[in-house]
Formats: structure tokens, sequence, C-alpha cells
């Protein structure tokens, strides 16, 4: 998250954990050429969405044991090492069966990749906005709205039994949102367009030129299928 002509590779590699949380008093030896003192250092990346504060509380257990420590935590989408998990939706093939499932995709011509900017501000930006700012003080509905995080993705529940799949695609140019409801349609119908419209506010932010098209792909066993329909194709049906 440095300029190219910042000597900066290794203390990102360095950086770099399976969660992206990064203590704010690392950034002092990351930006030791400056002059700048560390509180302005960390409202700028906060400002500029390179980051966002994590309250420690809203983390599981088992990632507070592993981080222990007072100082303040900062999520970086571009500092997550984990890969993508195997099946973040953990569904039993009857539980896929009885789910309503939807499958939305933003994908891109004429440019052969999606920049890592845009995409690491999705991934902040879902997980500040329909991760960390729905959480109450009560402890259920801390646990019902975790979230995983990976390079590329990031999956989420809600307290209203939707299930959020967010998934980026650089050689597709394709930004994925794969969605499973435990409730049926209507709360689906009701969260998903919330979640699309904020990734479709980060395209216009950071590739307002970017030629793309909305798709709906055919879920299949929870998997989607490859069968897909443009949604202005539908919209004028």
């Amino acid at each position: 998250f440095a300029p190219k002509s910042v000597e900066f590779p290794m203390h990102h590699k360095d950086l770099a954990n399976k969660f992206g949380l990064v203590l704010s008093s690392e950034l002092d030896h990351v930006f030791e050429f400056t002059s700048l003192s560390p509180k302005l250092i960390k409202e700028l990346l906060i400002s500029m969405e390179f980051c966002h504060p994590v309250d420690s509380s809203l983390l599981r257990d088992e990632i507070r044991s592993l981080l222990a420590t007072q100082d303040e935590w900062l999520y970086f989408p571009s500092l997550v090492s984990q890969d993508t998990p195997s099946n973040p939706f953990g569904s039993s093939p009857s539980d896929v069966q009885s789910c309503v499932w939807l499958c939305w995709e933003l994908r891109g011509f004429e440019y052969p990749f999606l920049s890592p900017r845009f995409q690491h501000s999705i991934f902040l930006r879902l997980a500040h906005k329909f991760v960390q700012n729905v959480i109450d003080d009560q402890e259920s509905q801390i646990l019902q709205h975790s979230c995983t995080v990976w390079k590329n993705g990031i999956f989420w529940s809600t307290v209203h039994g939707i299930d959020f799949q967010v998934q980026t695609f650089t050689s597709k140019a394709t930004v994925q949102v794969l969605v499973r409801s435990r409730n049926g349609m209507d709360p689906l119908m009701k969260e998903a367009p919330e979640v699309i419209q904020e990734v479709m506010k980060m395209k216009e932010h950071h590739c307002p030129n970017m030629k793309t098209v909305s798709v709906l792909v055919k879920v299949k066993s929870g998997i989607p299928s490859g069968v897909q329909a443009a949604v202005s194709s539908i919209i004028k049906t």
C-alpha cells in the first residue's frame, strides 16, 4: 500500500499475515523515512481507505489469544495472506438444497484485470459496513456477524440467516457476489441489493471508465454453474 518509489517491499512482506491485521505501532518502522507523527500516518491511511481500525473485542477468542496486546489493530485487506478456503458456507447436501441462492457478477471487458486498489477497497468497505457496523453489544450478534477473509475474498453471515461470499477474480476481471438465504427469498432480496450497490459504488469510484456488465449466474448445489444471463436482458423482458 505504498508508492513503488518507497523502499517498502520487505516491510510489506513482514506485515502480511493470515488475517491482514497489523498493530498500529508496527507502522512506525515502515514509515520511519517521514517526519509525520504515527497518529497522523494512521489517520491518513484510514481516511484514504487503506485500512480500518478493528475493535479487538469483536475478534474470535482463538484470534485474540494469538494477538494478545493492548495496542490498536488495523485491518489491511491488501495484507491478508490466507488462501481461498475450500467451502466457507460449510453446508451439507441437504442444507444446500433447502436454501435459496443468488449469484451476481460484475464482469469487466477491455480491461484484462482488476486493480489491487479496487479489490481491497471492496473488502475493506464490506467488512466495515456490513460486519463491524451492524454489531451491537450482544455476544450472540457478534458471533452471527463474524466474517472470514482471504486474499481475494470475504465471507460473513447476518442475524437474518443470510450468508454472503464476495470474491474477486483478477484474470477474469470479475467481482462475484454469492448469497445464500436460510430463511427464504424475502430477506435475501432485501439484503443482497445493498451489497451489490456497494460494489458498484466502489467500481464507479476507483474504475469509472471501466466497461462492465452485470450478470446473474445459475447456482447448482451451492456452486455457480456457468449458466448465465445479463441483468439488462432480464430487465428488458
